[in-house]
């Protein structure tokens, strides 16, 4: 109606009638003004500055560093822990924020901007070719939005939860991404900052080492966070997928009410070209994987090795995914999937689905923790290698039998008190070492349908408490060329025929024992295709041919895990109901994750040069909500949520942003009005509008 009368007034009437009727229409606007004026001011939060400062982005730092050094494997245990949260507030305790991995980085983003009352915008929506945007190609925002359009923090918090990792799969040339790739440098990569691994998944780091060693927060379907070490397990992709490290695009809150995005030329340490090299050299070393490249740039040691150190150092690092995949394997079996009956067929692509397998099944963390074993094991034969030819590089006074001999004698140590204890279905507690693991790595199943036995890959007398009927244990057969697949392959069918024949080779004690009788050489190993990279730099785009890979060469015979007494006071189940209820409560033949059954007052081996130990406490902020906010530029009072800070600008009207016409002042006070009401119109057409169905990130 009013666009109607303004077309009218503007072409049909004439022009000694115009002025009297625009005085009218202004005075109907008006009072259309002030009954919609709540609405058109409506925000999840008022901002008390239009950009974000380097102080505000030392806040966001430290917060999610905080995050990273905590205890806690869910973020809203996190935010509602007053000594564990800096940016702690009463509201907290209500807000909700449960994000899988693509979500993460959006959620940590604007839940420290809500606390510095400080401009968020996002992209909404996209568009790419291909599918499942999760794996599309040629991604492109095409939406977006900001805290002007949510009702609440807790509103917009909902809001970012509809993005998924396509919304990070975009090209470096797109100059209003929400975030860009970065120069592998510290300036750069530090807490806050983004790796977007293009086969679906997302990571936040929140810490950075003296040594270059990278930790990041990653989220889960099943809502966990986990915090693991950064390595050859997450995969790089290539420049138009925009993989690799991001930071946020700086933005900003125009006059007119607008979130402004900084472009690629004005942004110093962007870069198109750094982390998508052919090959990567550094101090006029050529050659180098992605991975050794990042951690030579970040190191105070630049491309020096410290082989027992980095070899603790992995060991650790394997063994926190270990326990990581406990944590999951424990949530399916509290969940009471294992009782279901199994569905009789696998979904098209194993490693992004949907629904229940998508948030208990394990094959991209299965494949993650593979390629970790794999890269210990070549990086461990090329430290042999380095040591019988004498690399200046390699920081180790001794021969390559003599590391051999010192990295076996670490191994054995550490492997005494690195366990996992799962309760199988008799009710009996199982201990596996770290060794029991890496013997039977490739019989864990992914499948959550299988037993507890089965998910970690029992046999022989530990494999007699399984319940599983005919069904399970024949997808548990035929899943066996899965298991040996180290790649993960999306958006393309995931057959059972998929995957080697045989696994590669990742018992490196076994190995080395084998180099010390003289049976294996490194340079052998070091030829095998997958030498340079375990699971190859590209996301795929199709299934590899299934050629058999390396024969895993059997280990010496290995003493079954110890199958201890039952519980005391523990009865044992009876048989299971398959219609039970996806939640029912743990029984006995629930997992239960011992994270460190280790002798109290036992620590693990340090390695020399203090290498940091495995076991070493998780320290708490070093600072309290008051001091981390008193770092912000300009200090920002604590407010009741959603309300306004002391001293905080109004919000700038949002405007049109349509031509305005010149003419006598009262024509523009009306076009001025008009242009409100037109956003007021836009903004209920916006709320009216079905957010697109979720996608989960892998």
């Amino acid at each position: 109606m009013f666009i109607g009368l303004m077309q009218r007034c503007r072409r049909g009437w004439p022009k000694w009638a115009r002025l009297p009727r625009l005085l009218g229409l202004a005075l109907l606007l008006i009072a259309t003004w002030a009954t919609g004026e709540a609405v058109v001011q409506a925000a999840a939060w008022v901002v008390s500055s239009p950009r974000w400062t380097d102080r505000d982005e030392k806040v966001y730092e430290d917060f999610v560093a905080a995050l990273g050094r905590s205890k806690y494997g869910n973020l809203n245990k996190f935010i509602r822990d007053p000594q564990a949260n800096p940016l702690y507030g009463q509201e907290d305790q209500k807000f909700s924020l449960s994000p899988d991995c693509a979500d993460l980085p959006y959620l940590l983003r604007a839940y420290v901007a809500y606390k510095l009352r400080l401009p968020f915008g996002w992209t909404s929506a996209i568009a790419g070719r291909g599918g499942d945007q999760r794996y599309s190609r040629g991604n492109r925002p095409t939406a977006t939005r900001d805290q002007d359009g949510c009702s609440s923090p807790q509103n917009l918090f909902g809001a970012v939860t509809l993005v998924n990792s396509g919304y990070y799969r975009m090209a470096p040339e797109i100059q209003d991404s929400d975030t860009y790739p970065v120069k592998i440098q510290r300036e750069s990569i530090k807490p806050g900052t983004i790796y977007y691994d293009p086969n679906g998944h997302v990571a936040v780091v929140s810490e950075v080492t003296d040594d270059g060693r990278i930790r990041l927060i990653d989220a889960h379907p099943d809502r966990s966070i986990s915090k693991p070490w950064f390595g050859a397990k997450f995969a790089l992709g290539n420049a138009q997928n925009g993989g690799g490290f991001r930071r946020w695009r700086p933005q900003w809150y125009s006059s007119d009410g607008r979130i402004v995005r900084l472009g690629n030329h004005n942004i110093p340490d962007f870069s198109a070209t750094d982390q998508y090299q052919k090959s990567f050299t550094f101090n006029g070393r050529g050659g180098m994987s992605y991975f050794d490249y990042v951690r030579a740039r970040l190191s105070n040691r630049g491309d020096r090795i410290r082989p027992v150190e980095d070899f603790h150092d992995m060991l650790a690092d394997v063994f926190e995914d270990i326990r990581y995949r406990a944590e999951a394997v424990e949530i399916c079996i509290k969940a009471g999937i294992h009782r279901k009956p199994h569905p009789g067929a696998l979904p098209t692509n194993i490693y992004g689905t949907d629904g229940e397998w998508e948030e208990y099944s394990t094959p991209s963390r299965d494949a993650r923790l593979k390629v970790a074993f794999r890269d210990l094991f070549l990086r461990t034969v090329g430290w042999i290698k380095m040591a019988e030819t004498g690399d200046p590089r390699l920081e180790y006074r001794g021969d390559g039998p003599a590391l051999a001999r010192e990295l076996i004698d670490l191994y054995d140590r550490l492997n005494q008190q690195m366990r996992i204890q799962y309760i199988n279905s008799a009710g009996q507690p199982v201990v596996l070492s770290f060794h029991d693991v890496a013997v039977r790595l490739f019989d864990l199943s992914f499948d959550p349908y299988h037993s507890i036995e089965r998910r970690w890959g029992a046999k022989g007398a530990e494999l007699a408490t399984a319940r599983d009927d005919a069904v399970k244990v024949r997808f548990y057969e035929q899943e066996r060329r899965l298991r040996n697949q180290l790649e993960r392959l999306y958006n393309v069918p995931t057959g059972l025929n998929l995957g080697p024949e045989h696994p590669v080779e990742v018992d490196i004690r076994a190995w080395l024992a084998r180099y010390l009788a003289g049976q294996v050489r490194p340079e052998t190993v070091l030829a095998e295709p997958d030498a340079a990279s375990p699971v190859g730099s590209v996301a795929a785009v199709s299934p590899a041919s299934p050629a058999d890979s390396a024969t895993m060469v059997a280990a010496a015979p290995v003493a079954p895990p110890n199958v201890v007494a039952p519980v005391p006071g523990k009865e044992s189940p009876g048989s299971a109901n398959p219609s039970s209820s996806t939640h029912a409560p743990p029984t006995a033949d629930s997992a239960r994750i011992t994270a460190a059954p280790i002798p109290a007052g036992a620590a693990l081996p340090s390695p020399p040069k203090d290498a940091a130990s495995v076991t070493a406490p998780l320290q708490p902020p070093s600072s309290p909500a008051a001091q981390v906010l008193a770092r912000a530029e300009p200090a920002r009072p604590a407010a009741a949520p959603g309300a306004a800070p002391a001293g905080a600008a109004a919000r700038p009207r949002q405007r049109s942003g349509s031509a305005r016409t010149v003419g006598p002042p009262a024509w523009r006070f009306a076009e001025t009005i008009f242009g409100s009401l037109e956003d007021l119109g836009v903004t209920l057409l916006e709320h009216s509008t079905l957010a697109p169905p979720r996608l989960a990130s892998r």
